[in-house]
């Protein structure tokens, strides 16, 4: 009974320990703190990336001929997607040392995005859609104009719920 307890005592300070990474949530004024000279953060400030396509007048493929020939016609389209970082959803990432070898890989990129930590997630089924919505046609609501006019050309963020795709407007030009 004793070395049970032994090995539970053992094991706890062994996890208590463990290396590791900390990513969290901070307030904006947190964020803004960091930079100032009285600042106790420690670690690195990233933001949460906002997808964002442009839509404006493109020339589209409407109709396939023959050998592969393409009929292209201006139209109000979703061009391709990219990302923005979203000042208002700051992240707070530290290390942690502790006993043992830490098997970390953190990458920042462009200065404000976490790049990757080492993990194996999946996501094939996000960039699908994200693959879709930047080769569809004419798009729908909200830009839907004339003859290679849009109603409301401008930057749009890309709102997924519930396995829907929606468009949110941030500029309008």
């Amino acid at each position: 009974m004793r070395s049970l307890a032994g090995i539970c005592v053992t094991l706890s300070v062994l996890l208590a320990g463990c290396a590791g990474l900390d990513v969290r949530p901070i307030s904006q004024e947190r964020a803004l703190r960091a930079h100032e000279g009285s600042s106790d953060e420690r670690g690195y400030i990233v933001y949460e990336p906002v997808v964002v396509v442009e839509v404006g007048p493109r020339q589209v493929c409407t109709a396939t001929e023959g050998k592969g020939k393409c009929t292209l016609q201006t139209q109000c389209a979703a061009g391709a997607p990219f990302i923005l970082p979203d000042y208002s959803r700051p992240y707070l990432v530290s290390t942690k040392s502790g006993l043992g070898k830490a098997g970390l890989d953190m990458t920042i990129v462009d200065g404000w995005r976490l790049g990757s930590l080492k993990d194996s997630s999946d996501n094939g089924a996000v960039l699908g859609i994200l693959e879709k919505l930047a080769t569809r046609g004419p798009s729908a609501d909200p830009s839907a104009g004339t003859e290679g006019r849009c109603k409301a050309a401008g930057l749009y963020r890309v709102v997924t719920e519930q396995g829907s795709v929606t468009l949110s407007p941030m500029l309008i030009y």
